[in-house]
């Protein structure tokens, strides 16, 4: 007890430096005692438990002290109150015992449907001596995973799903699938499986207490508890998880081969940047014209796999995936590392002759044309926000082109220019950006979008531009970087491209903790006035005036350690109340969207409403601060 108590600290971790800093020391600690560090583990993830029941146990202990004494001065009316009150804290107490956790959405697969595929799962179970699949389902993703969902919430009785997707297995070949599967169903397998299993499920319910708890009247009775056990039980939790990809990754070697789970790695890596540029990167543009998603989105997705790569789109991909770095941003280590500890060295592949969706056997279309339909249904929602966002901006975008243009601003010229990139024609946003340029060549975010699409078209003179930008603005140095060293790696010039890995790996970790600084809101965040010209304060009163929910804007810009030469700005927003007759309800998260859509700033800003900022006081206290409506 005394050695647990020697390297714990009870000090507020509330930085991302703190939080890495306890992840390499936890890592140091297990790698020198597994066994010390296993126990530890177990009893911290049962910590959180103990001190609510604790807390409720006192409780109960002072309710029941209450009533004795009661019953000692015969007050029945009295004690019968507080029987109701017991009663209330005994079905709270109850509930802690049974967070609900959601079934994983699909297509349910049965063993008659798909006999290849559950014979092939069978083999891997029995070898491996994992425990029985309860459920496969079949999704969209490029992925597989297995989840478990405890039937009975805290007390367990796990049932155990096994994510497919679609994308995946016509991606791969039989055996590389088959490594895929493997490396999943290993999360399962022996004790440590069933641990791991155990601490996720701990670690998930944790978070759903401590969102009830830290909120709510009783809150106090938490928050200090849960503000430090929260980031704790995580650097634990985290180390566990990633040690568990690792040994899932050792058994693959033993029951399949590594070079077959090395490869698949490296396909599923690869055909995800191809998905993102050939169908993701066309989202807005149907959500342009659509109202409602395709009806075929998965046949999409799974005939851009079917047309594969060129071997300058797969070299240049393959280097970007290599050239990422292990974060504690997941639990995940990053594919090079993974590749180095299978003993596999990268190298151009072929794509399969035969994917592993032969396994679905004489029913993949017709599970095709299900999953296009479920998918349809899945996205109908978020595809009819999308949609109106872009109508939104291409009402905003046509505002602009009939404004006169020497009346416009240097903000809403870099406005036009993106959304004309985002909805229409990325040659006319080329010259949009290249005609600013040559008003101000100093214009970073201009420099940059004309270095990225040219290089994007391999043309040599966008290099200057993206070196530009990078050497000016912070938030750009890891895009740019990234895309020189793609842009080099795809034209075989591996020399050219080391040094904007160096660049970007070594900006990596400060840019994530400037990030952290930025996105935290918290008791002590200090605001400034926000020092805009008058006539930019003028332009976004016309914006904020457009909509007429929104009541009063207040803007300031955040007092920032790291990086405080790229300002940082905060919209303070109140709302109007809701009247039925004078416009539609607007969520605050679509509502902000919306703005967004439209607004032409100069700087990074992020839009909040009051009610959402935890010392909004002292924005609203800052001299100038009210910009809208204007006094």
């Amino acid at each position: 007890m005394q050695r647990w108590f020697q390297w714990i600290s009870f000090k507020k971790i509330s930085t991302p430096e703190e939080f890495d800093a306890l992840v390499c020391r936890v890592e140091r600690m297990a790698h020198r005692n597994p066994g010390f560090y296993r126990s530890r583990l177990r009893l911290l993830a049962c910590l959180g438990y103990v001190y609510i029941l604790a807390v409720f146990v006192l409780l109960f202990a002072g309710l029941w002290g209450i009533r004795l004494y009661l019953t000692t001065i015969q007050d029945l009316e009295t004690i019968e109150s507080l029987n109701y009150v017991t009663i209330l804290v005994g079905f709270s107490l109850l509930r802690l015992f049974f967070v609900r956790f959601d079934r994983p959405k699909g297509i349910p697969l049965t063993r008659q449907q798909v006999p290849e595929l559950f014979a092939m799962l069978d083999e891997l179970a029995s070898v491996m001596k994992a425990p029985k699949l309860n459920n496969v389902i079949l999704n969209g993703e490029l992925n597989a995973a297995i989840v478990q969902r405890p039937r009975l919430g805290f007390i367990g009785w796990q049932s155990n799903y096994l994510l497919m997707g679609l994308p995946l297995m016509q991606a791969l070949s039989p055996q590389q699938c088959k490594a895929v599967l493997a490396h999943e169903l290993a999360h399962l397998c022996g004790d440590d499986g069933r641990v791991s299993a155990w601490i996720y499920q701990i670690r998930r319910t944790w978070y759903d207490l401590a969102e009830q708890f830290e909120y709510s009247s009783g809150g106090f009775l938490f928050y200090r508890f849960f503000s430090w056990y929260g980031p704790f039980f995580r650097a634990f939790s985290f180390v566990h998880a990633r040690a568990q990809e690792y040994e899932a990754d050792q058994q693959v070697i033993e029951v399949v081969g590594g070079h077959h789970l090395a490869e698949a790695l490296i396909w599923l890596y690869v055909y995800d940047h191809l998905l993102l540029k050939e169908y993701w990167s066309t989202h807005y543009h149907r959500a342009l014209h659509q109202p409602e998603p395709d009806d075929d989105s998965i046949s999409q997705i799974l005939q851009v796999l079917r047309s594969g790569l060129s071997p300058d789109q797969y070299c240049r991909w393959l280097a970007l995936c290599l050239a990422r770095q292990t974060t504690n941003a997941s639990t995940h280590p990053c594919l090079s590392e993974r590749l180095e500890r299978l003993d596999y060295i990268p190298a151009e592949l072929a794509p399969p002759e035969l994917n592993a969706t032969v396994l679905l056997g004489d029913k993949f279309a017709d599970l095709t044309a299900q999953l296009n339909q479920f998918q349809k249904q899945k996205e109908i929602e978020e595809w009819a926000d999308d949609h109106d966002y872009s109508q939104h901006q291409l009402a905003w975008l046509h505002r602009l082109n009939q404004k006169p243009e020497h009346l416009l601003t240097p903000e809403e010229k870099m406005k036009r220019a993106s959304t004309t990139w985002q909805l229409q024609d990325q040659q006319q946003a080329l010259s949009m950006f290249q005609s600013i340029i040559a008003e101000n060549p100093n214009q970073v975010g201009a420099r940059y979008w004309v270095g990225y699409l040219l290089t994007e078209e391999g043309q040599a003179d966008g290099v200057t531009h993206l070196e530009f930008a990078m050497d000016h603005d912070p938030s750009l140095v890891i895009p740019a970087c990234r895309q020189l060293y793609g842009y080099y790696h795809q034209r075989y010039q591996p020399d050219r491209a080391g040094p904007y890995k160096q660049r970007w790996q070594n900006h990596q970790k400060v840019w994530k903790m400037a990030l952290a600084e930025r996105s935290k809101f918290a008791q002590d965040t200090q605001y400034k006035p926000h020092g805009l010209p008058d006539a930019e304060i003028r332009q976004l009163t016309e914006y904020f005036s457009s909509y007429p929910e929104i009541k009063s804007v207040y803007l300031a810009q955040r007092v920032l350690e790291r990086f405080p030469e790229c300002p940082y700005f905060v919209f303070g927003m109140t709302r109007r109340p809701f009247h039925r007759k004078k416009h539609d309800f607007y969520s605050n998260q679509k509502l902000k969207g919306l703005i967004n859509c439209a607004i032409a700033f100069s700087s990074d800003y992020v839009l909040h409403f009051l009610d959402e900022l935890v010392n909004w006081e002292r924005l609203k206290r800052l001299p100038g601060a009210k910009i809208y409506p204007q006094r």
